[in-house]
């Protein structure tokens, strides 16, 4: 369960190409954070634009990015590392404490009613998190874009949480334009965010979050965030904090689903080609499991409203695995929203290891997402 947190949704950290010796291309919207920067500088195609200095860069940055030079932290200047530009068309935001970028959805990311599904969504969220670490560092040729000082102690960042909340799934040929930025928390943790939104009108249509720990990839075991790691997440991390969701509405405990189990989903075995570029088996390989034990008539009546999903161990190419689940009964103020609790497990010779467990809430087509939660994220500072 691996990706990129700095890159950081994906199980991991970001890239290092050369990035931390030079200065990013600003864009219009960043402009305002750097006031002596003449306008006129901005104008042009994007490979005509001039670059700011470092002196300038950081003279002027927001007070709390000014504490460390750019040029503080090691890149990937060797191994074959490739130019962020060369790679990601996103944009670095907020003093570089945000990433943004745009996908158009495709035809083969859709189901038969043309819409996007969860799986689209999250696979986007792990690409743009990937691609914000190789616009902060660059990109090696294995892997995600993990941070140099992580490759050189044979760490990586892996999801322990992942939350996806969908007012709206946007359709074939739609853009979408999704922001993400990641903090530490504490010595232990790290968070990535992310807002999706239509990219032609600002539509909100959802967010997430997700929760990361460190792991040696030699050892297995986990590890603190070393120092130099950590100051390096908090300075290019957002001041004063930005959460996507209200905090009080994440990383509620998800119960255990009572054996035996109500819904028993089909058998299924992780394949190779389940496998990500760290060797793991992709956290939305994981989310499909759950799901399979949703009944098929709720795709009818009902969207796929939120997904919560706890990683608790991996499962290897060729583990057979089996997806359990239950339907929560609970009171819903009348709105018919229904959730259901999933277990993905995989067992061997009659011992059975505990690899997810989800909830999923599920709305009725007639309910507007508003009246399911009426904290609007990415009020003040997320817009």
């Amino acid at each position: 369960m691996s990706a990129p947190l700095g890159g950081a949704f994906t199980r991991t950290a970001s890239n290092g190409a050369n990035a931390s010796t030079r200065p990013p291309q600003l864009s219009h919207q960043q402009l305002s954070a750097f006031p002596s920067l003449n306008r006129n500088r901005l104008s042009g195609p994007p490979s005509q634009l001039a670059r700011p200095t470092a002196a300038v860069l950081q003279a002027e940055a927001p007070a709390h990015r000014r504490e460390t030079p750019e040029n503080a932290w090691p890149s990937h200047s060797q191994n074959g590392a490739a130019k962020e530009s060369d790679f990601t068309t996103g944009q670095l935001l907020h003093g570089r404490t945000a990433f943004q970028e745009e996908h158009k959805i495709r035809s083969y990311e859709c189901g038969p009613d043309q819409a996007t599904t969860v799986f689209t969504i999250s696979n986007l969220l792990q690409e743009v998190a990937g691609n914000h670490g190789v616009a902060l560092w660059g990109r090696t040729a294995s892997g995600f874009a993990t941070d140099p000082i992580m490759v050189e102690m044979d760490l990586i960042f892996v999801s322990t949480r992942i939350q996806v909340q969908m007012d709206r799934y946007p359709r074939w040929g739609d853009r979408v334009q999704i922001e993400t930025w990641f903090q530490a928390e504490g010595r232990l943790a790290a968070c990535r965010n992310w807002l999706i939104r239509d990219a032609s009108t600002g539509e909100m249509l959802g967010r997430a979050t997700s929760s990361w720990v460190m792991l040696n990839t030699k050892t297995r075991k986990l590890s603190k965030i070393p120092t130099k790691m950590r100051e390096k997440l908090n300075y290019l991390a957002p001041n004063p904090h930005r959460d996507s969701l209200d905090p009080s509405l994440t990383r509620k405990k998800i119960s255990e689903v009572s054996l035996p189990a109500e819904i028993i989903g089909p058998q299924q075995v992780a394949r190779r080609s389940d496998m990500d570029m760290n060797g793991h088996i992709n956290n939305v390989t994981y989310l499909g499991w759950a799901l399979e034990t949703i009944p098929e008539g709720m795709a009818s009546d009902y969207t796929l409203h939120q997904v919560e999903i706890d990683f608790k161990s991996e499962c290897l190419a060729g583990d057979t695995v089996e997806s359990l689940g239950s339907r929560l009964q609970e009171e819903t103020n009348g709105e018919g929203v229904v959730r259901y609790l999933h277990l993905v497990r995989c067992c061997k010779d009659g011992d059975c290891r505990e690899l997810v467990r989800a909830r999923s809430t599920w709305r009725p087509n007639h309910v507007q997402p508003e009246h399911l939660h009426p904290w609007l994220p990415g009020q003040g500072d997320a817009q």
